[in-house]
């Protein structure tokens, strides 16, 4: 039978301990000379130190790609995409026409979105541009030309959904104003040929269509103007408002939820992307109750 192996003991693990941290016969410190260390000490900082160096060019070369205001490489979809204003969680514009609180939330968002577009805003902030053309604002080769103007949206244009007639924007009254906005992509130019983009709402099965009636576009027709396009970015372009169309439902079914589709219509605009709803258009859902 081998004999076991002699258990040491409390001290002699202390001794043991000792001697590791520091050999006074070898000169050693937890088992390395003061050479050994030094050599070592020295790789890791060249070794941590070229890492450094390389990281530090990679992202040196990197940010000397990346333009401070127009992203190199545009990563959103052609084709932008649509949200509506009351924004609710679903999607869904639900509400009594005598129960004031009911739709009392609507209205509030809606004041809140429209702040940046009142007429005394955009008049300091903005400027007044000709319909009907691009606002081509381009830079004179290493010059730019920034920050770039913005033309004005004014908050009257919208009518009797502009809030300021109407504080309640149709929905005291059964009329409800739903508006439609365009997310931004930089350096978009919808339509073309002097012909701009404009919204079309419809019901989104034939069922839903027959129970509209009438609805009033703000601005007229719908149109999203060719001056507010391109857009160039928001750091290029501070004050800039995105165009914006109110649809007032003026004569429709009560007490019956109609789904509706709004489109964006423009030659370059595709619409029929199953995989993304939200691009070119957007559905959402209308029911109004009224006793």
């Amino acid at each position: 039978m081998a004999a076991m192996k002699e258990k040491k003991s409390c001290g002699q693990l202390m001794e043991d301990w000792k001697e590791f941290m520091w050999n006074p016969r070898t000169r050693e410190f937890m088992g390395r000379t003061g050479t050994s260390w030094a050599l070592i000490i020295l790789f890791y900082i060249v070794f941590y130190g070229f890492l450094t160096a390389l990281f530090t060019l990679t992202m040196w070369v990197m940010l000397q790609t990346i333009d401070d205001y127009k992203p190199t490489y545009q990563d959103r979809l052609a084709t932008p995409g649509v949200m509506i204003r009351p924004k609710t969680d679903s999607l869904i514009i639900s509400y009594n026409v005598s129960r004031t609180e009911s739709w009392d939330i609507h209205v509030t968002a809606l004041n809140n979105f429209l702040g940046a577009y009142n007429d005394s805003v955009q008049n300091i902030t903005n400027i007044k541009c000709t319909p009907g053309d691009y606002f081509i604002q381009g830079d004179s080769g290493e010059v730019r030309n920034n920050p770039k103007r913005s033309c004005q949206f004014l908050r009257s244009s919208l009518g009797n959904c502009s809030g300021i007639n109407d504080p309640n924007y149709g929905y005291g009254t059964g009329q409800p104003c739903v508006f439609i906005k365009m997310n931004r992509v930089i350096g978009m130019l919808p339509g073309g040929r002097g012909v701009a983009p404009f919204v079309n709402c419809t019901g989104k099965k034939d069922a839903d269509s027959n129970n509209i009636y009438d609805v009033q576009y703000f601005p007229t027709n719908g149109t999203l103007d060719l001056m507010y396009f391109p857009y160039y970015g928001k750091e290029a372009q501070v004050n800039y408002s995105q165009p914006i169309v109110a649809v007032q439902f003026l004569n429709f079914t009560y007490n019956t939820a109609i789904n509706v589709e709004c489109k964006i219509v423009a030659s370059n605009i595709a619409t029929n992307d199953d995989k993304d709803k939200f691009a070119g258009r957007v559905s959402f859902t209308l029911h109004v109750n009224k006793n």
